[in-house]
């Protein structure tokens, strides 16, 4: 049996912890995109991030991905990671110089990839499915990339358009890119054209939507130092902390170190203003941020169009239910293509702690009812007779969000918990700060 985590709210009921700071890891988003920006241009990579402990899983595997292809190899693993999956398809089809394997692990060759695959067939790749077709694992040929139009739809990852607007590095011809369906999660597209922009890539955003790129000449590789990396905080991780401050009693704070604000993250521009809504206020300091619970929501009815942040999901269904607010979440079908089908899981991770979510094929939803022991409905929380036993689905978002239950249920145990160092390795450490956790 795998190993569990057992985790126990101690405090007595209304009583508020000590104020506490939470040390948050980078920005994932942001380093991922650094780094392939980097390595397109023909810089180093950076040697130390691999010793830096609240490193991401994720950008591990991408690192070493890169340094793969780099010392040429002829098998490409990114793991479990969706995003080195998709940038990792755009950067070797346009660097490779052999014949290439691209796979991953578990889920990894459940998620699709098609869409991605056909627009860089369209700029001139040579992709072929190994396995299933829209699936990993990938066969990737060396070939001559062109411009052009190209056609894409984003509709389930803005992921796929940030691979290919990552290009513009080595593009040599102008490329125009139009989305054949609505963009989910632009803000990460949009960070990802910020980035471009501040290294000398512009993409434009046209009045149709579509975006244009004009090649920029390049300097040559030889003179280009290595790429210093921005040290920010990741906004989707504080999200957990921001969920964990709404289930508190008013007066109760968290310092977040190295969380900025204004941010290219896009997180950033839906966080305040959704924890807003259940009595946290953010403060903006020199360096920081501070979440402060002052008040109990004021509503007890929520309803969101989620489809720009839907990392914010399970983090946020945690504090509306912790915190007895009926709600409605829209536009988030794309949730069920990521390292699980977050709708199920948080569907059937929660009714263990007697809480039934209506799951539809884009929204999710709470009427405040609750199960009892019996399969009755009732208003009245109460914590479940026996331990309940979260199974996370081996998603990272399913285990830090269902964690901060124990403050309302006082116990529960978390399955397979190292699957949290794909984003964020230090959190039980975070979270130990406020819960008492033992390993079973």
């Amino acid at each position: 049996m795998p190993p569990s985590l057992l985790i126990t709210s101690t405090l007595a009921s209304g009583e508020a912890p000590q104020p506490f700071t939470w040390h948050l890891p980078p920005s994932k988003s942001l380093l991922a995109r650094q780094l392939v920006l980097a390595s397109l241009e023909g810089r180093p990579l950076p040697t130390d991030l691999d010793s830096r402990e609240d490193l991401p899983q994720d950008i591990h595997v991408l690192l070493s991905a890169l340094r793969s292809e780099a010392e040429g190899a002829s098998v490409i693993s990114v793991g479990e990671s969706g995003t080195a999956m998709r940038f990792m398809t755009a950067y070797l089809s346009a660097k490779a110089t052999r014949s290439l394997r691209l796979e991953g692990t578990a889920r990894q060759h459940e998620r699709p990839i098609a869409p991605l695959v056909e627009a860089m067939r369209q700029l001139g790749a040579k992709i072929h499915y190994l396995e299933r077709v829209g699936y990993p694992p990938l066969s990737i040929e060396p070939a001559v990339l062109h411009g052009g139009r190209v056609t894409l739809d984003a509709s389930h990852s803005s992921q796929y358009l940030s691979a290919l607007l990552l290009l513009a590095p080595i593009l040599q011809e102008r490329v125009e890119i139009s989305l054949t369906h609505p963009l989910v999660s632009a803000p990460y597209a949009l960070m990802t054209q910020a980035v471009l922009q501040g290294a000398g890539y512009p993409w434009v955003t046209q009045e149709d939507g579509a975006f244009t790129y004009d090649p920029v000449d390049r300097v040559e590789a030889k003179q280009l130092p290595q790429l210093p990396l921005v040290e920010e905080a990741d906004w989707s991780a504080s999200s957990y902390a921001y969920a964990l401050i709404s289930l508190q009693p008013i007066g109760t704070e968290c310092r977040l170190p190295r969380l900025i604000l204004p941010s290219a993250q896009g997180d950033s521009l839906y966080l305040p203003s959704l924890f807003e809504a259940l009595g946290v206020t953010t403060e903006v300091g020199d360096g920081f941020v501070r979440l402060r619970k002052v008040c109990l929501p004021q509503q007890k009815t929520f309803r969101a169009h989620l489809s720009s942040c839907p990392d914010l999901v399970p983090a946020l269904v945690t504090a509306l239910v912790g915190n007895d607010v009926a709600f409605r979440i829209e536009g988030i079908g794309h949730l069920r293509i990521k390292e699980s089908d977050r709708l199920g899981a948080l569907a059937s991770e929660f009714l263990k702690l007697h809480i039934p979510l209506c799951v539809e094929s884009d929204a999710l939803s709470w009427d405040r009812q609750l199960l009892t022991s019996s399969n009755t409905s009732s208003t009245s929380f109460s914590s479940p007779t026996q331990t309940p036993l979260i199974n996370p689905h081996q998603d990272h978002r399913i285990a830090m969000a269902l964690a901060l239950m124990a403050v309302r249920v006082k116990q529960l145990c978390i399955s397979s918990p190292d699957c949290v160092k794909k984003s964020f390795p230090s959190y039980w450490e975070q979270l130990g700060e406020i819960l008492c956790l033992q390993m079973q």
